[in-house]
């Protein structure tokens, strides 16, 4: 079954349109787990710039499929979001894989304890995430688990459940918000860094 996945993959890698019926039986394997091991993740791990919008194409059809009461976020161009000049909150959102939040994550961190030397820092994500950072005194951490064992659907319910709404939120392309595809707080107060396309000339 994991065949009907890697063929799904190939078409995404080559940029090519998929048969509907294709994703509509990768959706079906395992309850969208080896969609989301196979496909999904793939995608987001490749940082290759060219891939970011088949990743949300893909996705908001999985979603639209699988979860239509989930509303999907308007999907812009990256964000040159207008920090404002005083916060009191600032959320950073845990890209969730280990290496992902060392390499990306910590920039971010590091950039809201400098560009706001008197707001609460507060990471959102895993309590593995978290422990990365747990040492400096600045962060504090907002609990936001994600199920890596759990279905399509949990994970897509669960990322919709998250709302945050007393602070800046910056999003490194989080699996939180399926990189940046849900909304988790308003779009007023939200910047989205896609660390995917970065020096991708987007």
């Amino acid at each position: 079954m994991e065949n009907i996945c890697n063929e799904l993959l190939d078409y995404c890698l080559r940029g090519e349109s998929w048969p509907p019926e294709l994703l509509d039986r990768a959706i079906a394997v395992d309850e969208g787990r080896a969609l989301l091991s196979i496909v999904v993740e793939r995608l987001g791990d490749l940082f290759e710039p060219r891939l970011c919008d088949v990743y949300a194409e893909l996705f908001m059809q999985v979603m639209e499929r699988v979860a239509p009461e989930v509303c999907p976020r308007v999907r812009r161009a990256p964000s040159t979001c207008e920090a404002p000049r005083t916060a009191r909150r600032v959320y950073v959102l845990s890209r969730v894989t280990l290496g992902a939040d060392v390499a990306v994550t910590s920039v971010l961190l590091d950039a809201a304890k400098r560009r706001y030397p008197d707001a609460e820092i507060v990471l959102v994500g895993p309590r593995k995430s978290y422990e990365l950072f747990e040492a400096d005194a600045r962060i504090r951490h907002l609990p936001a688990p994600y199920a890596r064992g759990g279905s399509l659907v949990e994970r897509l319910r669960a990322s919709a459940a998250l709302w945050l709404e007393d602070g800046i939120v910056i999003d490194p392309d989080s699996r939180l918000t399926q990189l940046g595809l849900i909304s988790v707080c308003d779009d007023r107060h939200y910047c989205f860094f896609e660390s995917r396309s970065y020096g991708g000339g987007r």
